[in-house]
């Protein structure tokens, strides 16, 4: 009798509840949770020669890019399709315009499949295809990535990062294309953000990628080509409203048939339509102006049991501003990563640049040379690993032993 009334009682309360809030079951699903990031620590000495000859330097400690990485992740409805949410924060360079003491670098959600992936939120550009063995990214930002023309800052963040709605089609297992719409940070002339959530730009591009994973054998293991545009916004009279058009293009080559001993060839060149600017004094007007870059490195891993002990690379970067005489630049960047255990290396880099007379000028640097030395520590970790097998979310940063496409995802 009590359980037949209570029945009674339960059917006449789902009655007078309306459709649109019957009952919900939502069970609690456990996302698997990856933990990235790492501390880089260096000791810094710089000594640069003006255009009139003069010299100065300085020595500094550098925590720069020093960063950590929480991710998130779950399978939807079936086992074919899962959703992912990034969230990073790193340390910006002391002495830039970017104030604040961290910046939230990746910040996104998003949904995939065995075939293709779509990510919405903060994220790194599409400005550049590959990574470079150097220290820190920004050591040659000037020739591997397309510039922001919105932003007059000193501050690589607003370089590299910004707002995305992007997403990859996998066609093989090597073959992919990628495509996103990008909003770029828009800073004043003196340098302070005044816009960051707006979408003004655009990319689509076309890779082949062969991970060492598929083909450890000669040959090329990476071939991107990719199209980039934006709309730079005003930020003065003398750099009003522009659209910018640049197309990228890279190769990494192995060189080497052996796993444990790999020579590994990079080459990236760049061709920036641009705007046309009067001078390139600003950090926005360097970034408009039409110019040709092109960066290659070659790199020596000794690996044995596939386990890098250590890494020397010799690369070397050239540019030139093709609306001013005089405008051409160069660098040469000898580095080494050496192993000390699972994820702490010992870094050393040096770093010569030179400026030709008219970018001298505009720079008020003739040549400068650079010495990093330091310590970096890595992690990567995963708890509750329930979703398929995805790349590592150190996969989104800059790391000088990664070989191929930058921002391969998590």
């Amino acid at each position: 009798m009590k359980k037949t009334l209570a029945i009674a009682i339960m059917t006449l309360v789902l009655a007078a509840v309306p459709a649109a809030q019957a009952l919900e079951i939502d069970p609690n699903v456990m996302p698997e949770v990856n933990l990235g990031g790492r501390v880089i620590a260096t000791v810094n000495a710089n000594r640069a020669k003006d255009a009139a000859g003069s010299r100065d330097g300085d020595e500094h400690m550098d925590f720069s890019d020093s960063s950590l990485l929480l991710g998130f992740s779950k399978y939807l409805f079936d086992s074919r399709r899962y959703g992912f949410a990034v969230i990073g924060f790193k340390i910006p360079e002391d002495g830039t315009d970017l104030k604040d003491d961290i910046y939230f670098h990746e910040l996104h959600a998003g949904v995939g499949g065995a075939s293709w992936e779509a990510k919405l939120g903060r994220s790194r550009l599409g400005n550049a295809l590959i990574s470079f063995p150097t220290l820190r990214e920004e050591d040659l930002l000037a020739y591997t990535h397309v510039g922001n023309g919105s932003s007059n800052a000193e501050a690589e963040e607003y370089q590299l990062f910004g707002n995305v709605i992007a997403g990859n089609w996998w066609f093989t297992k090597a073959l992919s294309v990628d495509a996103g719409i990008t909003g770029r940070t828009v800073t004043d002339v003196a340098g302070a953000r005044t816009s960051g959530d707006q979408l003004n730009g655009a990319y689509l591009g076309l890779a082949y990628d062969l991970p060492e994973s598929i083909k450890v054998g000669r040959g090329v293991r990476y071939a991107g080509l990719r199209f980039d545009t934006q709309e730079a916004q005003e930020i003065d009279a003398m750099l009003p409203k522009d659209r910018m058009n640049a197309l990228i293009g890279a190769l990494v080559v192995n060189l080497s048939g052996n796993p444990e001993s790999t020579w590994v060839l990079d080459l990236q060149a760049i061709m920036n339509h641009g705007a046309s600017v009067t001078d390139l004094a600003s950090e926005a007007a360097r970034a408009r102006a039409k110019a040709t870059s092109v960066a290659t490195s070659i790199r020596y891993g000794y690996r044995p049991a596939l386990q890098t002990h250590w890494q020397v690379a010799l690369t070397l970067a050239w540019k030139d501003y093709r609306d001013f005489s005089d405008a051409t630049a160069w660098a040469i960047v000898p580095s080494l990563a050496y192993r000390l255990g699972s994820g702490v290396d010992f870094l050393a880099q040096y770093r010569y640049s030179d400026y030709d007379s008219t970018l001298a000028a505009a720079l008020d640097r003739k040549s400068e040379q650079m010495v990093w030395l330091g310590l970096q520590f890595a992690l990567d970790a995963t708890f509750n690993e329930t979703v398929g097998e995805r790349k590592s979310i150190l996969n989104l940063e800059h790391n000088m032993l990664d070989i191929g496409p930058m921002g391969g995802g998590h």
